[in-house]
């Protein structure tokens, strides 16, 4: 494995980042190192990436916010009233060298503070509480001019990052979860994501959760409007403590080896090759892909992958690492078992689990109540029995996995009844969050 600097400057600058430590570190593991070689094998390989947990941030990136309101008829009372609240505590964060713009939108979207330097909180915060509900909801008009707002200060040098939160159907414009889902694509391509935050049982799950997953930002599910605050003092948090952003990963698998892509994720494998955009990595956070590929003879390298990232605490210098997989081969099907990575294999059934999650919402979505809860149950016994030989950090998530899965179960199923009642608003937007933050490790 190795690092490389790729942005060139003092030496002394240089010599100070060799010294300071990695901020991403990547790992490949293979779930066995040892292959049988008396047939064609499946391998899956963990990419992992994770940033420095304890390194101080001198200087912390510019941000250039845009917060997106939903002001429809609909959050009249406390959920605007904890969104306002939420949005002001936002700015008295905010430093004079951040820029923040806020669009709101009923029946039509309108910049209500364009964007500008954080300069007068008091200023802003008073157009804030100006804020009052009625009309309906042009979430994806909204969406588009703070992009629009961003794209005033836009930098490569700054976070750019658009919230939205909306407790409603979009009704007006452009509003199913492929057209929202397009628009998060586009926005990313320029390097802005979306944060996208649903307030109670009445929104669009697909349609939020496919808008901050197709630009790589977070998505939260919020039933008490109390945790409002709470909610955007979190996502402000991780947007203070960006290790690395602009992230690249380069994966190539050689002759010999068949990609059959990624588990949880849908980007594919063209020519041997794919490539997975990740927005961000906060100071300790840990992200992760895992491949599957079918080795066929003995090639013993099975996937190069190769990072680039813009390196947000040494200067914002571009940097890269890569690294290869490699595994042996053995005619002795024991020996392959007995090398088998009890951790990545239970790291593969938690992945899964978001994958039948997924899959059950889908049966449960056109009335296939048993069978969704069907799907659940199976999960829960996979995760079962990969629960022996997984370290102890990781048994702890499959114990909190299966028991989750359990109470989904049964509640799809009706405790054998095959009901609709256990398959209400709540119960899927739960699991679609679950899904969406696991598949994304969030």
């Amino acid at each position: 494995m190795k690092k490389i600097l790729l942005t060139l400057g003092l030496a002394t600058a240089c010599t100070a980042n060799l010294f300071a430590g990695e901020t991403l570190s990547l790992k490949l593991v293979p779930d066995r190192e040892v292959v049988w070689n008396g047939a064609p094998q499946e391998v899956v390989v963990k990419i992992d990436l994770s940033a420095i947990a304890n390194k101080p941030k001198l200087k912390r990136t510019p941000l250039n916010l845009a917060v997106v309101l939903d002001k429809s008829g609909s959050m009249t009372g406390a959920k605007l009233d904890k969104a306002k609240q939420a949005a002001m505590l936002l700015v008295n964060r905010l430093e004079p060298n951040d820029y923040f713009s806020m669009v709101i939108f009923s029946d039509r979207a309108q910049v209500l503070v364009p964007a500008q330097k954080v300069e007068d909180k008091a200023a802003l915060k008073e157009k804030i509480e100006s804020i009052e509900a009625d009309g309906s909801t042009a979430l994806y008009a909204g969406v588009k001019m703070g992009a629009d707002q961003l794209q005033e200060y836009f930098s490569s040098r700054r976070i750019n990052r658009v919230i939205l939160l909306s407790d409603g159907m979009a009704n007006v414009g452009p509003s199913s979860p492929r057209q929202l889902r397009r628009l998060g694509s586009d926005l990313a391509e320029r390097g802005i994501s979306v944060t996208t935050i649903g307030v109670g049982d009445d929104y669009n799950e697909d349609l939020m959760a496919g808008l901050a997953e197709a630009s790589d930002a977070n998505y939260y599910y919020v039933a008490d409007t109390e945790k409002l605050p709470a909610i955007f003092a979190k996502e402000l948090g991780e947007l203070l403590t960006v290790a690395a952003r602009e992230i690249k990963i380069e994966i190539t698998c050689p002759d010999g080896v068949t990609p059959l892509g990624f588990i949880g994720r849908a980007e594919k494998f063209e020519n041997q090759k794919a490539s997975v955009n990740l927005s961000q990595l906060t100071l300790g956070q840990n992200r992760y892909l895992l491949l599957r590929c079918r080795v066929n003879g003995e090639q013993p390298e099975i996937a190069r992958v190769k990072v680039n990232y813009t390196d947000e605490l040494n200067g914002g210098t571009a940097q890269a690492w890569d690294d290869t997989a490699k595994i042996r081969f053995t005619a002795d099907r024991s020996d392959a078992d007995k090398s088998v990575n009890g951790a990545v294999v239970a790291e593969k059934e938690i992945m899964l689990t978001a994958v039948a999650k997924d899959e059950a919402i889908a049966q449960a979505d056109v009335g296939n109540y048993k069978v969704a809860a069907k799907i659940l149950a199976g999960q829960a016994a996979a995760l079962n029995a990969a629960y022996a030989a997984a370290p102890a950090s990781v048994q702890y998530q499959i114990r909190a996995e299966t028991n989750n899965l359990d109470d989904f179960s049964d509640r799809i199923g009706g405790f054998g009844g095959g009901g609709a009642g256990g398959f209400d608003s709540a119960t899927r937007k739960s699991l679609q969050e679950q899904s969406f933050n696991t598949r994304n490790s969030k």
